[in-house]
C-alpha cells in the first residue's frame, strides 16, 4: 500500500492522519504488550508483588479473631503504636459513630466501635501504610491513589448509613481498597521507563487489570466477600443485579463515580441514569449535609 504523505510549503513532510494513527497505535502496542505479557507471566508463576498490611495491624487482627481475647487484650496491642492509636480514636469520633462525648483514649474508642466491629476499623486506619512507596517514580501517583480511595471509602460509608442492612464500616473498607489492584501494577511499572513516561498507556493497563488483581489480593488477605466483590466489580458499569438487595458493589460504584466529580476523569461525565447503582440507591447525589459528613470521615485518614 502506498504511504500517504503531504508536504508543507517549506518542503517538510506531513503524514496523513490515518498513517499517524497507525504509527501511534504501533508505538502504544510496543510499550504496553511487553508489560502486559510480563504481568501475566508473574501471575502464572505467582510472582506478582503483593502489598502487605502493617505487622502491628496484623497482630491486632489476630487478637480480634481470637474468641478468648478481650477488649483489654486489643487495647494493649494497639497502644504500642501511637499513630494507630490516634487514628483509631479519630475514627471513633467520626460521623460514623455519633457519640455524645469526644473520646480521648483507646479504651473507650474500642468500646464505642464495639469489639465485634473493630476489625474493619483496624483495617481502615491501617490501610494508608499499604499505599506508601519508596519508588520516587510513582510516589505522586500512589498519593493520588490513596486520596481517591479515601474519598470513595468515606462516600461509600455515608451512603451505607442511608441503606437498611448495610454496614458503614464494611462500606468504608470496601471503598478504601477498591483500587488496591493498582499497587502491584504501579510497582512493576517502575521497571518499565516507557510505561512511566507515558501515563496514558499506564492508565489503560491499570483500568484493564486492576480489578482482577484487586479481587485476588483481597481474597488472599481473607477479606469479607462483600469487599472482594466491590474491588472486582466496581468498574463494570453495565452491572445489573436485577431485584437483588442493594449491596456494597452498588455503594462503591456510585461512590467511585461521585468521587471523580469536577475532574477530567471519564467517569466524571458518565450518564448516571444509565448506571443501575444510582437508581438502586435511595441517596446518591449532591446532598450538602452528606457531603459535609463525608469530608469529616475523610479527615480521619490524613
Amino acid at each position: 500500500m502506498t504511504k500517504s504523505v503531504f508536504y508543507l510549503s517549506d518542503g517538510a513532510p506531513v503524514e496523513a492522519e490515518d498513517v499517524k494513527k497507525a504509527r501511534d497505535k504501533e508505538r502504544e502496542n510496543s510499550i504496553i504488550k511487553p508489560f502486559m505479557d510480563s504481568v501475566k507471566e508473574d501471575l502464572v508463576a505467582n510472582k506478582i508483588y503483593l502489598p502487605t498490611l502493617p505487622a502491628l495491624a496484623l497482630e491486632a487482627l489476630v487478637v480480634i479473631n481470637d474468641a478468648d481475647s478481650s477488649a483489654h487484650d486489643l487495647e494493649k496491642v494497639i497502644s504500642r503504636d501511637a499513630a494507630l492509636t490516634a487514628r483509631l480514636i479519630r475514627y471513633a469520633n467520626s460521623p460514623l459513630y455519633r457519640g455524645l462525648n469526644t473520646i480521648a483514649s483507646i479504651k473507650p474508642a474500642i468500646t464505642r466501635i464495639g469489639f465485634q466491629r473493630v476489625k474493619n476499623a483496624v483495617y481502615a486506619v491501617s490501610m494508608k501504610e499499604v499505599f506508601r512507596t519508596s519508588e520516587k517514580e510513582i510516589e505522586r501517583r500512589m498519593n493520588q491513589l490513596w486520596a481517591h480511595s479515601v474519598k470513595v471509602g468515606a462516600q461509600a460509608a455515608m451512603l451505607a448509613k442511608e441503606q437498611p442492612g448495610l454496614d458503614p464500616d464494611i462500606a468504608l473498607v470496601a471503598g478504601l481498597v477498591h483500587d488496591i489492584g493498582q499497587i502491584p501494577l504501579l510497582i512493576k511499572a517502575c521497571n518499565y521507563p516507557d510505561m512511566i513516561a507515558n501515563p496514558e498507556f499506564l492508565n489503560k493497563v491499570l483500568l484493564k487489570l486492576h480489578t482482577q488483581l484487586g479481587g485476588s489480593i483481597l481474597k488472599l488477605w481473607k477479606f469479607d466477600q462483600h469487599v472482594i466483590d466491590a474491588a472486582a466489580e466496581h468498574e463494570d458499569l453495565t452491572r445489573d443485579p436485577g431485584d437483588a438487595p442493594i449491596d456494597y458493589v452498588d455503594l462503591v460504584q456510585a461512590a467511585n463515580i461521585l468521587a471523580y466529580e469536577g475532574t477530567d476523569h471519564p467517569l466524571a461525565n458518565v450518564d448516571r441514569s444509565t448506571i443501575k447503582a444510582f437508581s438502586r440507591l435511595e441517596k446518591a447525589g449532591n446532598d450538602e449535609s452528606l457531603d459535609e459528613e463525608t469530608k469529616k470521615v475523610e479527615d480521619v485518614f490524613f
